[in-house]
């Protein structure tokens, strides 16, 4: 899972560069750059969504019900925006203007959310993370010594 975030996050660096460079684009320059914020979105996406499901699922095991309500609120919120951004780049406005309008507006919405992802959900992913581990790791080592009635007694 750290991987998970660490490539997450990472492309939240791409994402931010590309938003950066829409922001200073051109009228002529800004579609092509937007056809790679797309490009780079649209999978990054998936990948935030398999995060989110596989903490769910990990929160759900162990009965961690803060951990469970605060990941559905962000899952609800990613999905809503993740929308918001879908739709935005499914109805690219022809007018330049209106187009630089309404890409601030998503501009600013998609780095506040990667701002949320960064300090309150990817550290939630972690955590959970390491709470799965402890009780595997605590089989493991009751396992490694042999039982009583194995080693001869009863």
């Amino acid at each position: 899972m750290i991987n998970r975030v660490e490539t997450l996050k990472r492309d939240h660096g791409r994402l931010r560069v590309l938003l950066g460079a829409c922001d200073g684009a051109s009228p002529v320059e800004l579609p092509g750059l937007m056809r790679q914020l797309h490009d780079v979105f649209i999978p990054h996406q998936r990948a935030k969504e398999q995060l989110y499901d596989v903490v769910v699922a990990a929160c759900q095991e162990s009965k961690d019900a803060t951990s469970l309500t605060l990941l559905n609120i962000f899952r609800t919120n990613l999905t809503v925006m993740s929308n918001a951004v879908l739709g935005f780049f499914s109805h690219v406005d022809s007018d330049p203007e209106r187009l630089r309008q309404r890409f601030r507006t998503v501009s600013a919405a998609l780095r506040s959310l990667m701002d949320t992802e960064e300090k309150s959900v990817f550290p939630l992913c972690l955590r959970q993370q390491t709470r799965m581990k402890q009780p595997a790791q605590a089989l493991r080592i009751q396992t490694l010594s042999s039982p009583s009635w194995q080693a001869g007694g009863r």
